[in-house]
């Protein structure tokens, strides 16, 4: 049973308000107060308030959010061990097989994208939608990820779902077949003209997210959506987990960009580690797909 809380109207408040800045594009202080039924001086403090704190900053009697969302945002991203991970070789492997990759992680019940590659050839699919918020039970990124998780866990979030019993025992069924084949293919259900396909990241019993490969359908023949492109998710996940397993992540910037990989990828006893015959395997393999 979910425990009760008082909603604070202030905090509320205060998102109410972040949110509209973004959605209404440099509003005035007048305008806001037409969104958020709050009175004009009421508004006015909170926005000055904001922007004491560096987050909303106002030109020509305009409001919009700061860059500082920027900076939070990443140092939350660059938390996640995966992020630091996968970076490389999904960078790699998007240039050799000219499609979009992305990388997903598990907050709440939802699959969120933290990190995307695209080659320069590539057609960018789907739209942006780094940080966006997807249900687990709702598309192929965040079904590899459900399929994985203990059944306690799992039922818990698709009881939340709103689903009926018998669409929650067919979804139960995929997510079956999803863990016995460690993949999951969507073929246009999620997005309309859109063929992906995902696999978990996952060492020991801990899961680190997810991997999707995406592209439009008219671009994939029944050898590449059958076996080269799944065959090389999985081999660029299994780089992924080797990495995960092998190095500490644990004390990386919690700003800024990831760090280079001399710093990235140290050992848990601290020291660089030399090449490793398992980090360029991915490499050697790609170049034999071209």
């Amino acid at each position: 049973m979910s425990q009760q809380y008082k909603n604070i109207k202030t905090a509320e408040n205060v998102f109410t308000i972040i949110e509209k800045i973004e959605q209404l594009d440099q509003p005035t202080c007048s305008e806001l107060t037409a969104h958020v039924g709050l009175s004009a001086s009421s508004v006015y403090n909170y926005l000055r308030t904001l922007e004491e704190w560096g987050y909303v900053i106002r030109n020509d009697g305009r409001y919009r959010l700061t860059l500082k969302f920027l900076q939070k945002g990443r140092a939350v991203r660059n938390s996640y061990p995966i992020m630091h991970a996968a970076t490389e070789p999904i960078d790699v492997l998007s240039k050799v097989i000219d499609e979009y990759i992305s990388v997903f992680v598990k907050e709440g019940v939802h699959a969120v994208m933290i990190h995307e590659a695209n080659s320069h050839h590539a057609v960018h699919v789907p739209p942006p939608f780094l940080g966006e918020p997807f249900h687990l039970g709702k598309v192929p990124q965040g079904k590899v990820i459900l399929a994985q998780m203990p059944e306690s866990d799992r039922r818990e979030i698709l009881s939340g779902n709103g689903l009926d019993s018998e669409t929650t025992e067919r979804l139960e069924t995929e997510l079956e077949d999803i863990r016995e084949r460690g993949l999951a293919v969507d073929e246009g259900q999620s997005h309309e003209n859109i063929w992906a396909v995902a696999a978990p990241v996952k060492v020991g019993d801990e899961i680190y997210g997810s991997l999707l490969i995406s592209t439009v359908l008219h671009r994939l023949d029944e050898r590449r959506a059958n076996r080269e492109l799944p065959n090389l998710l999985v081999q660029t996940v299994k780089e992924v987990e080797h990495r995960l397993s092998r190095y500490d992540f644990d004390d990386l910037y919690s700003t800024g960009d990831p760090p280079p990989p001399e710093c990235r990828f140290a050992r848990r006893s601290g020291s660089v580690p030399p090449p490793h015959p398992c980090d360029k395997s991915l490499s050697l393999s790609c170049e034999r797909m071209t």
